[in-house]
Parts: C-alpha cells; structure tokens; sequence
C-alpha cells in the first residue's frame, strides 16, 4: 500500500516552510509506517515543529502522508586581522550571526594612516563583489595592513637664537 513522506526546509525569511522532497513509499495495510529524517546542508530537523507526522498507520487508500520539517541553521561571521596591526587601526567590525543561504554584506574596509589594507577575504567565501551567500559553516573574514612607502612628512630646521636663549 502506497503512502508518502515529505521533507519541508525552512525559508529564509523564517515565514514557513517549503516542500523539498517527497518520498513514496510503500508498507502493508494497518501497519505503523515511520519516517526517517534526511540530511541538508544548513539545516537540522526539528520534531517539534508543528504539523510534524512522524509516524502513522498505513491506511488501505493509500492517503498516509507523514511530514517532516527542517529549520534553517545561523552561521558566525567574524572578522580578524593577520600580522602586525598599527595602533590606530581601525576596529574590528563585530561578530555577527547570518542564517543559512542569507546574502551577507562585507563590512567597510579597516583603516590606519600611513597604511594600505588588504580587504576582507577568506578562504571558504568568495568575496569580491563585497557580499556573499552564508554558509553551511561559521566564516572567518581577514585583512592586513601595509605600511605605504609614499607617506608624507616634513622636517623643520631651526636656528639657535644669537644670545643663546632657544631656538
């Protein structure tokens, strides 16, 4: 006797859930039929959804439809600077916490005078269009600092006073 499982994924915006999979299974009349969960990335089932069926009997129509749903997981973004940092660099930008297929918005560059920075980058993200889509994993965004060899600065000569008396 026919009956299905459905695997539903949490939207992004968290409104409700979308229907990723379905299963059809079949099983013997009268008999419990159990679903079991799969594995997406960025996402954890969760039983304690409502409208969640689990399990049920199978019934001779073959209308059993069991339904399983999936939340969206929350990544880290945060953000480190490699090598030596000049005093008056600029802040590090906080950490923050994107759910799974978000667009992420690279934080404004760091600063320091006298000093060139790298940009944002990172190893698992692709950032060069200064957004990204989050993760299944936390992100590690990094840049360094340069010290520019065309930094201006000036010297003053001064002459001693004739009686002596300063400069």
């Amino acid at each position: 006797t026919k009956y299905k499982v459905e695997h539903y994924l949490e939207k992004l915006d968290g409104s409700g859930y979308d229907l990723k999979d379905t299963e059809n299974k079949t099983g013997t009349t009268d008999e419990t039929a159990t679903a079991v969960p799969k594995s997406y990335d960025g996402f954890t089932y969760d039983e304690e959804v409502e409208g969640t069926v689990t399990s049920g009997t199978i019934t001779g129509d073959g209308k059993l439809t069991l339904k399983l749903y999936y939340t969206r997981n929350s990544y880290k973004v945060t953000y480190e600077y490699v090598g030596e940092v000049p005093a008056d660099a600029s802040e590090l930008p906080a950490e923050a916490t994107y759910k799974y297929g978000a667009e992420v918005k690279v934080e404004a560059e760091a600063t320091a005078a006298g000093y060139t920075f790298s940009g944002w980058s990172s190893e698992t993200v692709e950032t060069e269009e200064g957004t990204f889509t989050m993760p299944a994993d936390n992100v590690v965004l990094k840049g360094s600092f340069t010290a520019n060899t065309d930094t201006k600065y000036k010297v003053e000569h001064y002459l001693e006073k004739l009686d002596g008396s300063g400069y």
